[in-house]
């Protein structure tokens, strides 16, 4: 059984974060809740970036009106690919695509390939990119995991 925890459907005041508005994590992928997105959100603030999950995997991140994206991901080809969704409502309109490109970057790339999606930053600076000889990573051991006998 999933209990909701009341942090994963927020609202916050103005003053509190300087980037969301509002947000809501991890919302099942439901009639209800599709249907309920509209209500949940504050007038006019309704645009912003969402991710669609499978699971707890993240399968595509868009931005727009986020009711209306919502809905129609419940119709188009992606409608089978997802049964959770967290939605972030940004408080300055200009950075929602730069929030959205940051998620996208941050999404391992064969999640870029199979979903088709990529992004730049708006007046992208150029990339300070590490000398070759500090390409190579540091070699870590990971503990073995014991699972216990059958």
């Amino acid at each position: 059984m999933h209990i909701r925890d009341e942090r994963y459907n927020c609202s916050v005041s103005e003053d509190v974060m300087g980037l969301i508005h509002q947000f809501g994590e991890m919302w099942a992928r439901t009639p209800k809740n599709i249907k309920n997105i509209r209500a949940a959100l504050k007038k006019p603030a309704r645009a912003g970036v969402y991710i669609l999950y499978d699971g707890a995997t993240p399968v595509y991140i868009g931005k727009g009106n986020i009711p209306y994206r919502l809905e129609k991901a419940t119709r188009n080809k992606r409608k089978n690919f997802w049964d959770h969704f967290s939605w972030y409502v940004i408080k300055d309109q200009a950075l929602m695509h730069d929030v959205e490109v940051l998620l996208l970057r941050a999404l391992p790339p064969y999640l870029h390939y199979l979903n088709g999606q990529s992004g730049n930053f708006i007046n992208e600076p150029p990339a300070t990119d590490q000398h070759p000889s500090d390409q190579a990573a540091e070699y870590i051991t990971r503990k073995k995991v014991l699972r216990p006998s059958k």
